[in-house]
């Protein structure tokens, strides 16, 4: 198969070195610097158990320079941040051919929305990735643990696709799992997403520092429970997704506080590993603009749309958003608690 994966980040490394490794023909867009590296180097992935498997995916760092005699792509994965999500859509709908299926990996929600808008939902695939990966340098990406892999659910009710997308990851060992709904899948994976996420990049923490802190976890969990009254509201179930027993998370943080943090604190810091969580990457990164808008401003965002609110999730994004766009301090709510609690109405 042919495969267009656009973005070269730790996940676009990881699914093209994998997919190549299985003898794909995969072309990965890459930016100008990394591309150099991945030409003269190939990619290495490193495995959990510390052996490294080297593939040699075609590097391009534009759509314009796959070759006009060349077969178009059978499948192209979206592997960029949520935000620049609309940018790489314009680009593929006017650079490849109409009826070439679209997997869209992004954190959140919206970012599938934004893609049916333009290509239509026939053309479009959910995905959520739940492994955990790093990029410690240019074609170099390193797996972290075995559990995890991809979820996929098609936008089109009517789609047709899966089954053959599952055996394509499959095979290139890549766990992946089929779902019948992509709204109830990809909200399960922004519960995963909203934990211990916001709140480290505005403290400059880790996860274990905030899940253990009891104040701190009421926060999480109010956020968290927000977020489920929303999918209730919309009439969307938690599911369980490779490697994340989704259901099971969302039952114990109903519970009381005392007990939810006793049941999830530990087990959910340590499984996040001393890999900080991606919203405080991207603030310390120093890229302007965050992902949380498609996290906590999301669920902020569509409990409005319903006649609701959810006052914490809303606090979060628009903490972090000042903190990414250069118009708060960080100073403010670094290691400070309880200047976070009471920006988001939790300081009592």
């Amino acid at each position: 198969m042919k495969i267009l994966c656009y973005g070269a980040g730790a996940v676009g490394c990881l699914i093209s070195g994998r997919l190549s490794a299985a003898s794909h023909d995969v072309l990965l867009l890459s930016r100008a610097e990394a591309a150099a590296e991945i030409r003269a180097h190939g990619l290495a992935i490193e495995e959990p158990d510390g052996r490294i498997i080297y593939a040699r995916p075609r590097v391009i760092t534009s759509l314009a320079q796959m070759r006009v005699d060349e077969a178009p792509p059978d499948l192209i994965i979206a592997a960029v941040k949520a935000y620049d999500l609309p940018e790489v859509i314009r680009d593929i709908a006017q650079a490849c051919r109409a009826e070439t299926p679209v997997l869209t990996l992004q954190n959140g929600i919206g970012s599938e929305e934004a893609a049916i808008d333009v290509l239509g939902s026939e053309r479009v695939v959910a995905g959520s990735f739940t492994l955990n990966v790093s990029l410690p340098e240019p074609g170099r990406v390193a797996q972290h643990t075995r559990s995890g892999g991809i979820a996929l659910a098609e936008a089109h009710p009517s789609g047709k696709r899966l089954r053959s997308l599952v055996d394509l990851f499959t095979t290139s060992d890549i766990r992946a799992q089929a779902y019948p709904d992509w709204r109830a899948m990809k909200w399960s994976k922004l519960l995963l997403n909203l934990l211990a996420n916001a709140s480290c990049a505005i403290l400059d923490v880790t996860p274990a520092e905030v899940l253990l802190h009891p104040a701190l976890f009421r926060m999480e969990r109010a956020a968290f429970l927000e977020a489920r009254r929303v999918m209730r509201r919309l009439h969307l179930r938690p599911v369980d997704l490779p490697g994340y027993p989704v259901r099971r998370l969302a039952f114990a943080m109903g519970l009381p506080a005392p007990l939810a943090r006793r049941l999830v604190a530990g087990r959910a810091a340590g499984g996040r590993g001393s890999k900080p969580p991606s919203l405080a990457l991207d603030l310390a990164r120093g890229k302007g603009q965050s992902e949380v808008r498609f996290l906590n401003g999301a669920v902020a965002r569509v409990a409005s749309e319903q006649g609701m609110r959810a006052p914490v999730n809303a606090s979060l994004a628009s903490t972090l958003e000042a903190l990414a766009q250069g118009a708060a301090d960080h100073a403010t709510y670094r290691h400070s608690p309880k200047a976070l609690l009471a920006e988001c109405g939790l300081s009592r």
